[in-house]
């Protein structure tokens, strides 16, 4: 399928005016690969392994048997682990720019609400701790199953 034509196509990118909506904006920028990586952002795929429910990205097998090793079996201590997506790893944000940090927060806020959205749709009956917790690095998504 074609692209719909823009009023700004052929338009440097770094020369789109201002008002263009965060839907313009991300069809003049994004292809069809970095859409389906933006959707991975948001709605992750997960793995239990071990009575754990581990981000698919950050399960590697050797490396959760040695966490869950060290942890003697803490299944809570083992996702707390490995489920941390630490958003410097994403983006770079300019430190000294106070609107770009406001950002960062504000998108680490709206990706955590998808990833419990993920997490209870694909563990109905199961409940979820975490969130964003700010580090010196800045905001780190978590999540931990709740258990009693």
């Amino acid at each position: 399928m074609k692209k719909p034509e823009s009023p700004h196509q052929g338009i440097p990118t770094e020369e789109l005016p201002d008002e263009l909506d965060y839907f313009d904006h991300a069809a003049q920028r994004l292809d069809l690969k970095d859409w389906l990586s933006v959707a991975q952002v948001f709605h992750p795929r997960f793995v239990e392994v071990s009575g754990c429910i581990i981000w698919e990205r950050a399960y590697e097998e050797n490396n959760f048997n040695e966490w869950y090793e060290k942890l003697n079996g803490d299944a809570t201590a083992v996702e707390g682990i490995l489920n941390q997506f630490r958003l410097w790893q994403l983006i770079d944000i300019d430190e000294t720019s106070a609107p770009e940090k406001g950002s960062e927060r504000a998108l680490a806020r709206e990706i955590s609400f998808f990833w419990r959205a993920a997490l209870e749709s694909a563990y109905p009956d199961r409940e979820f701790d975490g969130g964003v917790v700010d580090t010196d690095d800045g905001p780190v998504i978590r999540f931990v199953v709740r258990r009693l």
